[in-house]
């Protein structure tokens, strides 16, 4: 019994006849091969990060970015595959090499970007000196091997090994350099490996600069290994190949295990020396500052009591012109009522005197002889005026009696 093939809707397949023609055959459909082969042919799909890589028949390439979709046809393709598009992000870059008419050109590609290369198109491979994967703190060659550039500020760990001291010292010196890539055309025209060129610059200039110094000397001048100046050739060459460094950290430095122990005891002899210079000064210090509170101490007692004397003295000053202003009134209201009583008993007089001058006038008009009524009314006077006139020819005698 012949069975027909089913081909379920969404499939294709390719169906070769006895003639060696081939037939391409859409789902939904059923197919009686009566003696045919039938191929189920297969699908190939890009999503929106990828594309395909379509080798054809006749040795061309085609590149189709996704999302793309296409059935393989063994009449016109060789293989179809699905590929990765290459994510770039914004401060990474690509150098991308194409040929056309026998001639190479090249180009650098920035992101951020998915990049889609063409079929005569091929990415630079970079190959630089890195960490050794067994020995971290060292670089070997082509342990970097990437396509994409960095295009921002990076930094490199070095340790510059057998440092030589003016004094054969034998040391390694622990750096770490930042730096950053400016031009990416010329670093691809004047190195192939700018981290090889920065380690053997790097090292270079701290032979040259430990050289002239002894190991003493070295570490007391280690601060200038922070300094740009020091990496003359280093700085130099970065430019050359496009790079600049932006600054270089001191990280420290190793010694040989004697050389370290001796450096160990003389360490803590000086901490020690230094701890108890420390400490003494803190004494001293601290009986400086007694002492100056001491001193501050009694200068704020002696204020306070110049304070409360001067107080004590303005008050009295103030009592004591109080009471004189107090004495003073007293006086002028004691003035004021003497003078009241005064003019009170002149006013009272003058009022007795008048009564009686006009008593006296009245009896006069009476012709009441004044100087009997007088007399009789003071019969005994304090003082007595008595006039004698005798004759005329005879002087007038004045006699006065005091009773």
């Amino acid at each position: 019994m012949i069975v027909p093939h089913v081909i379920r809707e969404g499939e294709r397949a390719l169906v070769w006849h006895r003639s060696g023609r081939a037939t391409t055959v859409d789902g939904p459909r059923r197919v009686w091969t009566w003696g045919a082969r039938l191929q189920v042919l297969e699908q190939h799909l890009a999503g929106p990060e990828e594309y395909l890589v379509v080798h054809r028949a006749d040795g061309g390439i085609e590149h189709r970015a996704g999302p793309a979709a296409l059935w393989f046809d063994p009449l016109r393709h060789e293989r179809i595959e699905v590929a990765p598009k290459l994510k770039l992000n914004a401060n990474e870059a690509i150098v991308i090499y194409r040929e056309q008419d026998g001639r190479v050109t090249r180009r650098v590609a920035r992101g951020p970007a998915l990049f889609v290369p063409a079929p005569d198109e091929w990415l630079h491979r970079f190959s630089w000196h890195g960490a050794d994967p067994r020995q971290p703190r060292r670089k070997v060659a082509r342990a970097l091997q990437f396509e994409k550039l960095r295009v921002m500020p990076d930094q490199l760990y070095y340790d510059v090994e057998n440092v030589r001291t003016a004094d054969d010292a034998l040391i390694t010196v622990q750096l770490m350099i930042f730096f950053e890539l400016r031009d990416i055309e010329e670093m691809l025209d004047r190195t192939h490996d700018p981290i090889a060129d920065f380690i053997n610059a790097t090292t270079a200039d701290v032979i040259d600069f430990a050289a002239e110094l002894t190991f003493e000397a070295f570490k007391e001048r280690t601060e200038r290994l922070n300094e740009l100046d020091t990496y003359a050739q280093l700085v130099r060459r970065a430019e050359l190949t496009g790079y600049r460094i932006g600054k270089i950290v001191y990280r420290g430095y190793e010694a040989s295990a004697t050389l370290q122990t001796m450096h160990d005891d003389a360490i803590e002899a000086r901490t020690r020396l230094k701890l108890e210079a420390e400490t003494e000064r803190q004494a001293q210090d601290l009986a400086d500052l007694k002492q100056e509170r001491d001193g501050r101490r009694k200068q704020v007692q002696q204020e306070l009591a110049k304070q409360e004397l001067t107080h004590r003295v303005e008050l009295e000053t103030a009592e004591h012109a109080a009471r004189r202003q107090r004495d003073r009134l007293a006086e002028e209201q004691a003035l004021e009522l003497r003078r009241r009583a005064g003019e009170l008993d002149l006013q009272q007089q003058q009022a007795t005197d008048a009564q009686r001058l006009a008593f006296l006038t009245g009896a006069a008009d009476l012709k009441v002889d004044l100087t009997r009524y007088l007399v009789a009314q003071y019969q005994h006077p304090d003082r007595l005026i008595r006039i004698d006139g005798g004759r005329k020819s005879d002087a007038a005698q004045l006699h006065l009696h005091e009773s």
